[in-house]
């Protein structure tokens, strides 16, 4: 596969509701940062942070924001001339997977970025070993989906989950949360991270994050107050954990929306 178009670190809005069509002869890759829902064919897939979908030749398909800042990279893949070129290491199109970590991805594509816009003899040749690499990478990264009502202790963390998005001032730990379900430390992280996607300690901050742009957009009380109402002893701390979420301060989020 050759490829066609590639784009690193593409942020939208929470507003992002764009309408789309893969071409005819190219695969899109979407590797992406922070939650998002596709819907393709009427079919809606779950959202997971740290995921990616491979959209399959001519198909029109959605891409939603769900409720914060989308970040992704895109990488648009065109057929090498042969009609059944087939996704490689057993991957499907049009399946949003899960990714137990973007480091080695964002390292790939970074070099893949690189050498797309070098002029060298060689550029195709190594663009095409980058992008074998990447798949390999992709496929030996996708974790097995467990039927959530086979995890264990899926009841017990769906609880959790509740109460954390019910109780986003608590001052939650991982810590204090172990007690509660009685598993230790490294077991509980370990499952829930398989059954939401995500590590409970950065869920608590995004349930925090979510109530303080509520907050920000239905009131005007002071950015001191949201942060206490949200948990945070440090004002600064809140500053610093809202920004890298949402890409802005308090402020200019208050501002824009």
């Amino acid at each position: 596969m050759i490829i066609n178009d590639i784009s690193i670190s593409c942020r939208q809005d929470e507003f992002y509701r764009p309408s789309l069509k893969s071409p005819e002869d190219c695969l899109v890759l979407y590797i992406l940062k922070s939650p998002a829902v596709f819907c393709i064919n009427g079919n809606y897939t779950q959202k997971y942070k740290n995921s990616f979908i491979i959209i399959d030749r001519d198909t029109q398909y959605n891409i939603f924001a769900t409720g914060e800042v989308l970040v992704f990279d895109r990488l648009t893949l065109k057929s090498d001339g042969n009609a059944n070129t087939i996704i490689p290491y057993d991957l499907s199109a049009n399946t949003l997977y899960q990714l137990s970590s973007c480091s080695k991805t964002d390292y790939l594509l970074n070099i893949i970025l690189n050498e797309y816009y070098n002029l060298s003899t060689h550029k195709n040749e190594l663009l095409g070993q980058y992008v074998s690499s990447l798949f390999m990478v992709l496929g030996n990264e996708v974790k097995s989906e467990i039927p959530s009502g086979k995890l264990p202790y899926y009841d017990k963390l769906l609880e959790v989950r509740r109460k954390i998005y019910s109780n986003p001032n608590e001052k939650w730990t991982v810590d204090s949360i172990c007690r509660q379900v009685n598993l230790s430390r490294s077991y509980f992280q370990m499952l829930y991270r398989d059954a939401f996607g995500i590590t409970c300690i950065n869920d608590v901050i995004e349930s925090k994050i979510k109530l303080a742009c509520q907050l920000l957009e239905s009131t005007q009380k002071t950015v001191s107050s949201i942060a206490a109402m949200c948990g945070y002893d440090s004002d600064v701390h809140f500053m610093r954990q809202f920004k890298k979420i949402t890409g802005f301060t308090p402020s200019e989020y208050r501002k824009k929306h």
